[in-house]
Order: C-alpha cells, then structure tokens, then sequence
C-alpha cells in the first residue's frame, strides 16, 4: 500500500562501474566457496593426469596412455580438448598444490573472469552489466561449471573479453583492442576447439558493422594461423592432427549412435531450458496474452512426446509424470529462449542484436546438431548472450516502457519495478544453487566410496579391480586399485571387482566367473539429481537422458562387489 501511496518515489543506486563489478567479483566468490572442496568429477582426472603429463614433459602433454574406455589408449586419442587449461592447472599447483580445494581455488579465477567480462559486455549492449554479470552466475550451467577444473569456464572467459575487447576496438578504431580480442580468440581455441568458433563471429559482425570489407578482418587470421601451428605441431608429435580429429568425431560417434534428428532437437531444448532455467522467471514480465497463451500450448503439445520418450522404465507413474512435466517445462523455455533470439534481430535490427542471435543460435546448432551426446557444457557459451538478450527483452517490455524514458538505465527506476528488475535472481540463485549441491553431492559419493572400498579391500590379498571412469577412477587409482582392461584382464581367483552402476563404461556381468551373488553398497543422493539414468538426467552427457537435472525421488548411487572365483 505504501507504494501505491507514492508511486513517484524512485530507487537510485549511485552509478559505479568499478563498484558493480567489485559487488560481481564478491558474488562469484561467495557463490562458489562452499563448494571449494568438491569431488574431482566426471572429466576432471583428463585434465589433471594432462597437468601432470605437463608438469613433467612441458612440450608433450599427450605423451602417455590412459584406461578410459574399457582398454588403455594413448591420451591423445581420448582427450578431445587442447592443452592450454591443463597449462594453467601446472602453473596454479606450482603455487597451490594439486588438492581439491587448491585446484578449485585457482579456478575461481576464470569463473571471475567470465562473469566480469559479462558485465563490461554488457554494459554496451544492455545497459545493465551488474544485472547482466548476476544473471549468468545464477544460471544452473555456470554455476555447476564453475565447479569442475575442466576447460569451459576458461573458454567463456576467453570467449567473453574477446567479444568485448573486438567490439570496443572497432568503435575506438583501436588496432590494439583488436589485436588483444585476436588473442584472446587464440587462447580460446587452445583451451577448447569451439573457441575458433569466434572467428566467423566477429567476422560476420563486422561486416554488418562496417558494412564493407575492412582491413581488420585480417586481425582475425591470427586465431587461425595458432590452430594451424598447433595442427601442425600435433601433427608431428603424434602422427595425427588433433584440431580435426577432434571436429571429425562428433560426426562419426553420431553416425554410430544413429540418434534421431527429432529427439536430439528434443533434449537439445530441453537441455537449453534446464541449463538457463532463470530465463523462466522474466516470463512474468510478458504482457501479450497470445504470446502467453503460445507458451502453454507448447508445452502441452512437447508432453505427449516426452512422456513416451522417457517414461519408459520407470516404476512409479508420479515419478515419470514429474519428469515429463519438466522436460517439458524444460524444452519451452528452451524454444523461448531461440524465439527471443531471433525476435531480437528481427525487432532491433542492428549488429549487435545480429550477432547475440547468432551467438545463440550458432551455440544451440554446434551442441544439439553437431554432437552424438548433448552435454550442458557445451551449452555454457551461450548463457551470457542469453542474460543481455534476457535484460534487452525486459527493457522494452510494458512493465519497464511505463517507467523508463529513453532507454535509460536501470539503476533509476520506480521503487516497484526496481524489485521487479531483480527480484527473478533469487529463486535462480536458489535453483541454481540446490543444482550445485546436488552435483557436490554426486561428485562426493565417488571420492567416499572409493575411500570406504581403500579401508576394507587395500589390506586383502589379491588385485582390486574396478569399472567405471570419471572422479572415481581417479580416487580408486589412488590407492593402487587397478581399472578393468577388457582387452587385458588379468583377473585371477581371489581378486574383488567392484561396479559403479550408474558411472560410465560398466556392466553389471563380470568377464570372469565369480563366487555368487554380488554384494550392493547403496550411497543416497540429493533432492535433486545432475547425473541419474534411472531418472532420465544427464547434465554431463544426454546418453544418461533428455534432462540436465531433474527433482524427484532421486534412487541411490549403487555399487556392486564382485569376488573372483
């Protein structure tokens, strides 16, 4: 009542770029602390086993073998990413230490980094980085990202400031912004191959910016000419050009997994909507009833779909009709989220409207079309596009046109809509987080069990040999647990097997005959779950299901103990 008493009272915040972006740095920190001490996860143990090749062979970083796929291989085969973050890893444990919480540590610094270079980008193309740089933290994507030590956060941080420092540079005519945003596109590709997908970006951009071919279009050869040395310099060291075996094997595992078109578009969208959920909650500030009613009808006609394409094996109906209504849920935010792309362009008209479409839609073909597996990391890159387009869409809604002038800036608006503005951030740094949580909780499951089999089976006589990958293969093979080469058993009477049923590269059917029955070690799980095939969730790959995370009655992680007769 008190504001509609005096609705002309305005919420001013002092307008301080230095102090935003102090208040943005403080929130990744405060965000990301409590989880300083998570697990090793899923990719994690490439990187650092890639740190640790480094650590001792600076100029062969893929000079060794690894167990990663049921039988040893050489690494450069298995790594499907370039070297620079594990660079990055050697030079912050040269400091820090190889611990969890030293290498978590100095990841907070790509995680600030990407965050900040939202909020300067921005600051040009929304007029509202500290919302902007707040929103994409909060997103279910970063956030869990932002926990691992593997590259994506580095390539967003990349990808962010070259962006950035590209545009500002053809404003400026400042051939060293542009030299610096060539750079960093370079960098960006060395860290993770999508990164080269810059180039044709900028260059895109800035013919519709110029509106004629310039000169400094040739600024962006130098991100290509670094791919080629580096093709070049893999090519000699391990007789194969890892730049294009890594583009070549999305299309041939894609082949081999037969995927249909329909259902990866599918968990393509609902990937999308579950890794930028908050975009669910600016929703609200759409005043056209036919655009609302478009949304209900969407996902009314996505349900039947998902509910045949998931609900298969489930054996409560309230679980699967929990997770069909958030894939669906899921697939038309999804679906929202490219139609506020592409009704951005269409409406500004402009190249920095061409170029977030473009940064979005581009993201969204290259993880949905171009990979057998959708994975949400892949999806990361377009989460800042996303925020600005999110706050462009907001600023010429109804609620903010009543109030706001000119396209003036947020930080002056009328007290209500001030809440307005920024209250969505809290139930999506309240997501977001239990998201998080749920990962921790995961990751930490594999480092507990690994301990619990270290204390009952290290003493025993015989080989421990396990199943399984990711964070618990690096815990195993800490205490000299051996993982299973199919192409080299090397089981005899008396060892233990142990299966991790929900990781990756398991059978629950030894190769070798055992004593009976196995023995199960259940671990329970969060409210919410990231990785999960009994639920259909798998953030980390679509193989385990359409979803990135889903909150239902989440079954225990389980464990089978195998004893070799």
């Amino acid at each position: 009542m008190f504001l509609d008493l005096y609705p002309t009272i305005t919420f001013e915040m002092k307008n301080s770029p230095t102090r935003d972006a102090f208040f943005a740095t403080i929130a990744v920190i405060a965000a990301l602390a409590p989880f300083l001490n998570k697990a090793f996860h899923i990719d994690d143990p490439l990187f650092l086993w890639t740190a640790h090749q480094i650590s001792q062979h600076p100029a062969d970083p893929y000079g060794f073998s690894v167990n990663w796929y049921v039988s040893a291989k050489p690494m450069f085969s298995v790594m499907q990413n370039p070297p620079l973050n594990a660079y990055y890893m050697v030079l912050a444990a040269s400091f820090l230490g190889w611990s969890e919480l030293a290498m978590h540590g100095a990841f907070l610094v790509p995680a600030v980094a990407a965050v900040l270079g939202t909020f300067f980008l921005a600051q040009r193309l929304s007029g509202s980085p500290l919302l902007a740089a707040l929103l994409m933290l909060f997103t279910p994507v970063f956030l869990v990202s932002a926990t691992t030590v593997m590259c994506d956060v580095w390539l967003l941080a990349l990808w962010v400031w070259s962006v950035d420092c590209w545009l500002r540079g053809l404003e400026r005519h400042n051939y060293w912004l542009l030299l610096l945003a060539s750079l960093l596109a370079a960098a960006a590709a060395l860290t993770k191959y999508f990164g080269v997908s810059l180039v044709p970006l900028l260059a895109f951009y800035t013919l519709v910016h110029n509106r004629r071919l310039t000169s400094r279009l040739l600024f962006l050869l130098i991100p290509l000419a670094v791919i080629g040395i580096y093709e070049a310099m893999t090519k000699a060291k391990y007789g194969q050009d890892l730049f294009g075996s890594a583009i070549i094997y999305p299309w041939q595992a894609t082949a081999k997994a037969k995927k249909q078109m329909l259902g990866q578009l599918l968990t393509g969208l609902s990937f999308t909507g579950g890794c930028l959920f908050p975009a669910l909650f600016y929703a609200t500030f759409l005043k056209s009833r036919r655009v609302l009613i478009s949304i209900i009808a969407i996902f009314f006609a996505l349900f039947p779909s998902l509910y045949f394409g998931i609900g298969r094996g489930f054996t409560s109906s309230s679980d699967v009709i929990a997770v069909t209504v958030e894939g669906a849920l899921f697939a038309t935010i999804g679906i929202g989220i490219l139609a506020l792309a592409v009704a951005d362009v269409v409406q500004q008209k402009t190249a920095d409207s061409l170029l977030l479409s473009l940064w979005v839609l581009g993201t969204f073909f290259f993880a949905t079309i171009m990979n057998w597996s959708i994975t949400s990391r892949t999806l990361l890159p377009m989460a800042p596009a996303v925020a600005i387009l999110l706050i462009r869409r907001f600023k010429t809604s109804t609620v903010v046109a009543a109030a706001v002038t000119g396209g003036s800036d947020l930080s002056i608006l009328p007290l209500r809509t001030a809440a307005a503005t920024w209250w969505p951030l809290l139930p999506a740094a309240l997501i977001s987080l239990l998201i998080t949580t749920a990962d921790y909780k995961l990751a930490d499951t594999a480092r507990l069990s690994a301990s619990s089999f270290q204390n009952r089976f290290q003493n025993e006589p015989g080989t421990v040999w396990f199943e399984g990958h990711w964070g618990f293969q690096y815990y195993m093979e800490q205490w000299k647990a051996k993982p299973l080469d199919r192409a080299e058993r090397g089981m005899i009477s008396g060892d233990v097997l142990i299966v991790p049923l929900s990781n990756s590269n398991v059978s629950r059917t030894p190769p070798v005959p055992t004593t009976g029955p196995p023995e199960q070690v259940n671990y329970p799980q969060f409210l919410l779950a990231t990785m999960s095939p009994e639920m259909r969730t798998g953030f980390y790959s679509s193989r385990w299901g359409p979803l990135p995370w889903v909150f239902a009655r989440i079954p225990p992680e389980q464990y089978l103990i195998f004893r070799i007769k």
